[in-house]
């Protein structure tokens, strides 16, 4: 495997996963700020909306961190990349590493979204500890080690943008937001816009 494999898995799949993870996780906390300003759509409908976000975002964590070799992931990436001899071996480990952090929500989905843990066979499950920062931790350590793996070792040099430009991401709140709190939004919106940006400039 060459770099431009690697490039492709990138392009292709990696990319793609980040930016619909964290197009979700935007659209998630809009969400849970509109809520918090209006009041509306609590009880089921707020544990629905929580639900969804926590499996989606555990699963695409777990996804991209998989070392299977029967898969495309970020991990596997770094992997092929190593066993190819594509950068240092120090520089590889580093980033290899730098996933770790992503471990403690992969162990989850995998004692509790991927299976019914059965304590009988299974006495060391984890316990259920899943709080907001590990995802963040988790979210910011793929988007890092992805634009280290992009711009440093393959040398790519295309703009990534990890919250993919929307046309107007206030669309479905319009209906339901007074006209008031959607200055709220907006600046709300931008700002969590460029912290996540920060996190590869």
């Amino acid at each position: 495997m060459t770099s431009g494999p690697l490039s492709d898995w990138l392009e292709k799949h990696i990319w793609p996963q980040i930016q619909a993870m964290m197009i979700h996780d935007a659209y998630s906390k809009l969400m849970n700020r509109a809520r918090e300003l209006t009041g509306e759509f609590n009880g089921a409908i707020a544990w629905l909306i929580v639900e969804g976000y926590l499996t989606f975002q555990m699963l695409t964590i777990r996804r991209l961190c998989d070392q299977r070799r029967d898969v495309i992931s970020l991990r596997r990436a770094l992997i092929e990349a190593e066993a190819k001899g594509l950068a240092p071996p120090a520089k590889l480990d580093q980033l290899l590493s730098g996933l770790d952090t992503c471990d403690h929500v992969c162990v989850l989905v995998n004692d509790y979204l991927a299976h019914t843990p059965n304590p009988l066979r299974r006495p060391n499950v984890s316990e259920w500890n899943l709080q907001v920062g590990h995802l963040i931790e988790a979210q910011k350590a793929i988007c890092q080690v992805a634009i280290a793996l992009d711009r440093d070792l393959l040398g790519r040099r295309n703009y990534v943008k990890i919250i993919p430009v929307q046309l107007d991401p206030m669309q479905d709140f319009k209906s339901w937001v007074p006209d008031a709190a959607m200055k709220t939004l907006w600046e709300f919106w931008h700002a969590h816009d460029e912290a996540v940006d920060a996190w590869i400039t």
